[in-house]
């Protein structure tokens, strides 16, 4: 179950070998990662099923602060076959959908062929993704614009670590993920959102590892130095503004309001 954090694709190619070998399903958790590409190839666009390849779904969440939004809900890719099941499974286990039969060419008759869910999109929230996905490209645009400045604003400053984009894929930028290189500052990652936040820059951090959180840490007693690559970078993680909002002095204001914590209390 690859996960493509922040929007950018991980590294397909390697994962897809793995589960070649040992005959494994790849469930893709594109949450971020609406429209990344990853080798010239859109995230969520099937493997052609070649000998030997098992299929995969891709899941997209259409959340309110995702690059494309239904106010909720979210979107299933992958094989014809595997999504005609999963519609189904979607809504109640029932074998036709309202527009199967109250359109003028479907019938009345339908039948409940599995215990299904109720997890289906609203007709007023698939109208609204439409309407987006139509401004998706331009949407983009600009969130990478905000993203080239913020990264030449912080290229040469040596307390933080600006996001990377490797030269194969195309993010998605849903978050700008800044890393700060604590042994260059005087104060924590918790002293340094309340800075920005005297600022006015509202940051936020993605995200709390979960063997940090009460009910795993409590049922297995994990320990935060049990995941210590999580454990780290969590530690030193921030999340600038990038919405498409943003005016160009807005974009200024961050920049201008992390550089001055950084004069401050950089060592």
């Amino acid at each position: 179950m690859p996960v493509h954090l922040y929007g950018h694709p991980c590294e397909m190619d390697a994962l897809h070998g793995l589960a070649d070998k040992h005959n494994l399903f790849v469930l893709e958790d594109a949450a971020h990662s609406l429209p990344a590409r990853y080798k010239g190839r859109m995230v969520g666009v099937p493997r052609d099923q070649g000998a030997g390849v098992r299929g995969q779904l891709t899941a997209f969440s259409f959340y309110a602060t995702k690059n494309l939004t239904t106010a909720e809900g979210g979107m299933l890719t992958g094989e014809q076959e595997l999504i005609d099941r999963a519609r189904i499974w979607s809504l109640h286990g029932m074998n036709r959908d309202a527009y199967k039969r109250y359109s003028a060419e479907g019938s009345w008759y339908y039948e409940v062929i599995l215990p299904g869910f109720k997890c289906n999109m609203t007709d007023i929230q698939a109208a609204l993704g439409l309407q987006q996905l139509r401004k998706l490209d331009g949407f983009q645009v600009r969130r990478r614009e905000i993203v080239r400045r913020y990264n030449a604003a912080f290229a040469t400053c040596d307390a933080v670590q600006t996001p990377v984009e490797r030269p194969d894929v195309a993010s998605a930028w849903h978050i700008y993920a800044l890393r700060l290189n604590l042994d260059h500052l005087a104060i924590d990652r918790a002293r340094f959102i309340e800075e920005l936040k005297a600022r006015n820059i509202g940051t936020s951090v993605h995200f709390i590892p979960i063997h940090l959180h009460p009910y795993y840490r409590d049922k297995y007693g994990y320990k935060p130095d049990d995941f210590p690559v999580a454990f780290r970078e969590y530690q030193r993680l921030i999340s600038l503004p990038l919405n498409l909002r943003m005016s160009d002095r807005d974009v200024e204001d961050v920049i201008e309001a992390v550089l001055d914590v950084v004069k401050l209390y950089g060592r």
